[in-house]
This record gives C-alpha cells, structure tokens and sequence, in this order.
C-alpha cells in the first residue's frame, strides 16, 4: 500500500507541474542592480533586513544569530533590540493592542526553536517582548503573519516536517494577546518560506526544489494549493528557491541564490515574471521590499558573503487598492457535539419545537455514514438512532397512529433508498423509528415534508433529478406511503423546503439556482425564482424559512462561497443579500463552511432565544480540528441583518 501512495503522489505532483506554464521568455537579458552593503550592520550574521517606514521615516529591522531583533535607523545606528539567536521574522504595522497602535514582530529563535512575539512602540523607539510559542513538534522552518478578515491577527508556521499551523495571536475583539490554533495541515516538504497577502487571503509557500504554492489563507476555506511558479524544466527558475516577499501591490518577490538574483512575479500571470540580477557575486538568500512611490527598496541577505545589502529597483505599480467590504457575518451560540469520526457525515438540520416548554425544543440531524441525531439548544447529543444513511430531514406536528398523538420526522435513507419515519414524543422529544417507506428512486438525496389540514406528505428526491411526492398514511402498526406525484428537476437537486400555509414547494438546483412549485399533489410546471450570482454562488444547498414582521425570508446555503443567501420571498423573491458565520474567538467555536443542510424558525424558544434559531451543517469543523458538526445561531442575530437589509432598500 505505501509503494501505491507514493506512485499516486508523484502523479499528482506531476500533473501539478505540469500545469504550471513556464513563460514565454528566458532569463537570458534579466535587470541588472548594483548591491550597497547597510551602514555599520552588514556583518552582524542575520538572515532578514527589512525596510520599513513609520511617519515618514525610514528604519530598518535586521536579525542576527548573535544580538537579536534589531532596530535601526537609515544610518545604521542602533535605536533597540531584543535578545535572541534570530534568524527570521516578518512584520505588520498598525496592530491596536488595548488603547495603542504598535508594529508587531514574529521572530523566529532558531536556537530555543521559540517564536518570539515582539512589540515597536513608535512613541518610544523601543522593542519589547511580548510572548513566545514554544513546544513545537518538530523544526520551524518559516513564519509570516496574517491579518484576518475579522480583524484578528494570526501567525502561519511551517516546520521540517511539512506541516503548517495557523494560529491567533491578537484577537481583534479584545485587542489583547491570545494564542488559539486555528488550522493545522500537511502542507510541502522542504519548505523555506511563506508569506501571505491579506487583501486577496492568498498563503504561499516556497517548497525549495519544486517552486511557490498558494494556498487559501482563510482557516475556513477548502484545503487546495496551486503551483504559483516552478523550477525547471516546468519553470523558468534554475535554482533553489529560498525566500519570498510579497509586495504591496501583490507581486511576489522569489529569492533564487544560484541564479543570483530575484525573480519578479504576477501570482495571476506568471508568464510576464522578470528576473533581477544582482551585481557581483552574490548568492540573495532573503531579498525584502518596501513600495516608495515608484521604487522598490530593498533589503538583501548574501549567503555567499553572510552580509547585508541594499538596492533600489524602479516599480511602477501601485499598491492594491483598499480591501473592499466583507459580505455581514453572524456568530454561533452554540455547536452540536461531533460526529463520531472524521469524513463527510452531518448534512441537514431540522428543529423540533416542544410547544409545552420551547425551552426544551431540540435540534435534529442527519449523519449520512449512521443515522439520526438528537441534540438539545446547546448542541449536546441526547439520542441517536442508527438507522442506516440518513441524507435530509425534516419535522412536522400533530399525527396520530394507533389512537396516539405525536410529531413526525420523516428523513431521507440511502441505505435502503426509502423514507425513514420516526414518532417524536411531544413532551420529552424522544424518538422512536417507526417504519420505511420504499421509493424507486434509485439514490434518495433530499427531502421535506408538507402538512395540509390531516394530510401529510413527503417530498424525496434523488441525485438525478427525480421528485416524488408521498401521501403518508396511518394504520394501526405503522405509517405507509402512498406515491401521489412526480416531476424531475433539470440537473441535481437537493434541499428543499414547503411553506405550508401558501401550499408552495421550494427546491434547490444545485447548479442553477431555487425553483417554485405548488406543493399540492396537482400537475404544474415549475419556476425559476432564484438565480445564483456573483455572491449567491452554486452550489445551492438547505434551505429554510423565516418569518419576520409578517414577511418570508428563504435562506439557502451556498457552498460555493461558505454563506448564505437571502430572499425576500413577498418581495417578488428579492435578493437581499449574503452573510457568512464567523469565528466566535471568546467562546472557542468556528464559523460554518461548505454547508450543507440548514433549518431556521422563528418561534421563540425560551428565554435565551426569543426570535428563533438557525441551525447549520459545518462541513469543515476547525476551532479545534474536528469531525462535521452543526453550529447554532441566535435568531436576534438574523434579524438584525433583516433590518438592516430592509432599511437600507
């Protein structure tokens, strides 16, 4: 087997360099620069000299192997330090820690093997240590700092053995010191370098025989990476790759010292990278920039001499216009124990109201490798009932069977390609399995339920396409299902939703968008309500709705961007807007990406909880690393953006 995985890995790395086009040019008639060694601290055995400015002033922070983290002015001469056998470190300014603004440092101490924390107070010209992380598994080998869309300021490291940890090191909401590991993955071996642009959530990793990767920074997003330029033969570069910096306009700086030089490089278009040389021999280990106007300045480590130096090049691109507005976010509450093991498991989400006490309502959800589970308000697991592969569920109220009255969950079985049933007591919640319902549906995905006066019914669909609707019918010993419709949506649909009082059906086209039907068991075409769009991206997944000031809302996820779009159902399905949900940082939860399944009510339930709940499927369950889940949400939380999208129309 392990001969199998490493074949299989090779190929796949091959066809990742090979998708990675060498440009149209060689390096043959590159930029040519002459090298200035630094004033007073070239031989002060470092790694990193890095320009900054601050208010118009130029400084410079140097590390070295045997004095620290040093501060300097333009002429060299020494402002502060901080102790320590520094190899490398990266920068960010303008970070609000309590009252005040600092620039902070991640250092890297190569021989504690720590990270060291550093703050510059600019009113003082001072550094002092802030933290340090220490009891890494293995080797750091690179660090760079990320500031994260919610305002919070994480750190990435990469270790000897290939693995990368991001964790939170200043939390925006508090302005305070926090360390809260936040992703860890196997990223590439050999790894020297990283850096991350924080306008376009882009992380990149130097792997130093193979070239830069790029990776999606956000914790929340899909694990992937793209080969961003490579050495030869898939890439023009003819060296190792040992350092890179990205530029202020979003260019990459690519350090290659057997090439002597630097290689300048578009992330989108790699075929218009040019090559810098620099003069004399010299071997750029680390080349760090500043954009002033139209010029780059930079700072240069020769491994070859052990010294630094520094040069100017002309650069007519300016820096990336301001990041634009994040799409509104909300916060989890609340998240539902585990699933017991890792994979795609949980997928839809239902809540089940007890009209006795909506304290003591409960939250349904599917795990599609097992079967139901039963959560209360806080997200603990009260009951699970292994009845095979569970897909979507969905709840309705008041049937009776046997001269007993109780609720009703129906959920979708791809073990048995049938309609799962289960009684729910309504006082307590506890279910109880009560039959199945073959289909014909040959993969039984998506389901929801339609109550008209005593009638009951059961919409299933599969991965084809193919709807049927079920007449749900009672006798002594269990509940059957009569086939009373069909219809075939496009191409794959999954979630749905019924607004019993207006009879009408809502169905998600994964690909396309949301479609309108009567949910009475009569023949009528459907309709297009909803199309995807730059924000209400595909694939279209659960859906929910949610009453508020005498208005329907449908909610539905969008997978494709991690949020949730919003229409305005009365308002001839207006597109309101997109929210995504976020990290909780104080209470230690994740936001939800790659959602699946979500249910919403509005009923209050309890006082903790007075407009409702939104429940949603995880699909990738971070904070900390663990198996799918289902985050909570305050329904006060979900009107707020209502109001706020409505006032603003």
């Amino acid at each position: 087997m392990k001969s199998i995985s490493n074949i299989v890995f090779c190929c796949v790395l091959w066809a990742l360099l090979s998708s990675c086009q060498a440009p149209n040019h060689s390096a043959q008639n590159p930029v040519s620069l002459s090298l200035k060694a630094l004033e007073k601290n070239s031989n002060i055995a470092g790694k990193v000299a890095k320009p900054i400015r601050h208010q118009q002033t130029e400084y410079w922070l140097l590390t070295s192997e045997t004095s620290g983290v040093l501060l300097t002015d333009q002429q060299g001469n020494l402002l502060s330090n901080i102790a320590g056998h520094i190899e490398l470190l990266d920068w960010r300014d303008n970070i609000k820690i309590g009252n005040q603004t600092f620039g902070l440092i991640a250092a890297l101490d190569s021989n504690l093997g720590q990270v060291v924390i550093i703050q510059l107070d600019w009113q003082n010209l001072q550094l002092s240590e802030l933290t340090r992380f220490k009891d890494f598994s293995s080797q750091i080998e690179s660090l760079c700092w990320y500031q994260m869309p919610q305002g919070h300021l994480s750190l990435f490291t990469t270790d000897a053995l290939g693995q990368v940890e991001q964790r939170i090191v200043i939390d925006e909401s508090q302005r305070a010191l926090t360390d809260v590991i936040v992703h860890a993955f196997i990223g590439a071996p050999q790894t020297k370098s990283c850096a991350v642009n924080d306008h376009t959530q882009s992380l990149y990793i130097v792997e130093e025989n193979i070239g830069v990767w790029r990776y999606f920074a956000d914790h929340e997003s899909e694990l992937s990476r793209e080969l961003v330029i490579a050495t030869q033969p898939h890439g023009p570069i003819d060296s190792e790759v040992t350092h890179i910096e990205v530029l202020a306009s979003g260019d990459l700086l690519v350090s290659t010292p057997e090439q002597q030089g630097v290689w300048l490089v578009e992330p989108e278009n790699n075929d218009q990278a040019s090559f810098v040389h620099f003069q004399g021999i010299h071997m750029p280990e680390t080349v760090t920039a500043r954009l002033d106007d139209e010029q780059l300045k930079l700072g240069i480590f020769d491994d070859k001499t052990a010294r630094y130096f520094t040069s100017q090049l002309h650069y007519s691109k300016k820096p990336q216009s301001t990041i634009l507005p994040l799409m509104p976010a909300v916060q989890a509450y609340a998240q539902s124990t585990p699933m017991a093991a890792y994979g795609d498991a949980a997928d839809d989400p239902a809540i089940w109201i007890n009209f006795d006490d909506s304290a003591q309502s409960r939250v349904l959800g599917t795990n599609k490798k097992q079967g139901l589970m039963q959560y209360d308000l806080q997200g603990n697991l009260l009951q699970e009932l292994n009845v095979g592969r569970v897909n979507n569920v969905d709840i309705r109220y008041g049937m009776t069977l046997g001269g007993k009255r109780f609720d009703i969950a129906t959920a979708s079985n791809r073990s048995t390609k049938s309609i799962s049933v289960f009684s729910i007591e309504p006082n307590t919640g506890y279910m109880t399995h009560i039959s199945d319902i073959k289909t014909d549906i040959d993969d039984v995905y998506g389901l929801c339920m339609y109550t008209n006066g005593n009638q009951y019914y059961v919409f299933i669909n599969g991965t084809d396409g193919h709807f049927q609707q079920y007449l749900l019918q009672q006798d002594a010993a269990k509940i059957s299902g009569e086939l009373v419709r069909e219809f075939y949506a496009p191409s794959q649909p999954e979630g749905c939703v019924v607004d019993d009082q207006n009879q009408q059906l809502y169905y998600g086209e994964e690909a396309v968008g949301v479609w309108q039907v009567s949910a009475e068991p009569i023949e009528e075409a459907s309709r297009l309500i909803i199309q995807t769009n730059e924000t209400f991206v595909a694939d279209v997944e659960g859906l929910g709705i949610y009453r508020y000031k005498e208005q329907r809302f449908l909610f539905a996820s969008s997978q494709g961007n991690d949020s949730y779009g919003v229409f305005a159902l009365d308002i001839n399905n207006q597109y309101l807007g997109s929210f995504k949900i976020e990290m909780n940082l104080s209470l230690g939860l994740d936001g939800a990406s790659e959602t699946d399944g979500l249910a919403i009510t509005a009923y209050p339930l309890g006082e903790s909880l007075p407009a409702g709940l939104l429940v949603v499927q995880d699909g990738r369950n971070r904070l900390p690393l663990a198996p799918q889940n289902f985050k909570l949400v305050d329904g006060r939380d979900i009107q707020l953006l209502l109001q706020n999208w409505l006032t603003n129309e």
